[in-house]
């Protein structure tokens, strides 16, 4: 979303409390889940076609209101057969319903804010709000269903293995304090994202006493923004890659369809 929008739509709904953690990125997340349909389908605006000055006055002329989704579709940048297929999205959404989860979603988030109330810090570790397309659809959209292709997945596979192998042996100009530690880092930063650099550090001096000087801190430092990166990418390609359904198991081959990049974009 342009940084325009940011106090239209970011602001109107997260505000301006601070969020840190796994947990409050994911329920973000949720959030936006429900926001970016709401906003796409059933939240017009207006651009501003001219300025007229007249003295001190100032008479700005807009075109009339229209969602982005409409904007899109006049746009003929679509195919017909596409077109088509993100008007029986929006048709099968029920906008009070989908309003109502997006203000469920709203209070999870707020629930995660720092600083908020000292009546609400207990409440950090809550479950996850969930959003669920199947509580705001007016009917049942089609589900898409192939077989699955082996080779295919091998081929998924082993892309998957060459990014990781590229994270995790970034290039350096000195030898790598930290060789043949790289995959047990990354498995403590998949199961902990939030783990600071210096409890790693200190866990690895503790596991191989006097191996490591204070200094090499910022190699390790690198290399965990590295991997982070990596964690960050996967997650937002599974998000971009959701069908506007909800969550499905990930498929094995599928090719970019643009109308599903604009109705799952983040917001």
């Amino acid at each position: 979303m342009p940084s325009q929008k940011n106090g239209a739509i970011v602001r109107q709904v997260v505000g301006y409390d601070r969020f840190v953690g796994e947990h409050a990125y994911r329920q973000l997340t949720e959030l936006y889940r429900a926001l970016r349909l709401y906003v796409n389908c059933f939240q017009p605006s207006m651009k501003l076609l001219s300025k007229e000055r007249d003295g001190k006055k100032v008479r700005c002329v807009y075109d009339p209101a229209k969602t982005p989704l409409q904007r899109l579709l006049l746009s003929g940048v679509l195919p017909a057969q596409k077109q088509q297929e993100l008007l029986e999205v929006a048709q099968a959404l029920d906008p009070i319903r989908l309003f109502e989860q997006l203000e469920q979603l709203q209070q999870a988030i707020f629930r995660c804010a720092i600083g908020c109330s000292p009546f609400l810090a207990s409440l950090a570790t809550a479950p996850i709000c969930v959003f669920s397309l199947d509580d705001c659809t007016v009917g049942l959209l089609p589900v898409e269903r192939s077989i699955p292709d082996p080779a295919a997945g091998l081929e998924t596979l082993s892309r998957e293995q060459e990014r990781r192998k590229r994270v995790l042996g970034w290039r350096r100009t000195h030898k790598d304090p930290f060789e043949g530690e790289w995959e047990q880092i990354f498995s403590w930063l998949l199961a902990n994202p939030e783990r600071s650099s210096g409890d790693i550090f200190r866990e690895l001096q503790r596991r191989s006493p006097g191996r490591y000087q204070p200094l090499q801190i910022r190699t390790l430092q690198r290399g965990m923004r590295k991997i982070r990166t990596y964690l960050l990418e996967s997650i937002e390609e599974q998000w971009q890659a959701e069908v506007i359904r909800g969550p499905s198991p990930p498929p094995v081959s599928s090719a970019a369809n643009p109308a599903q990049e604009f109705l799952t974009s983040a917001i």
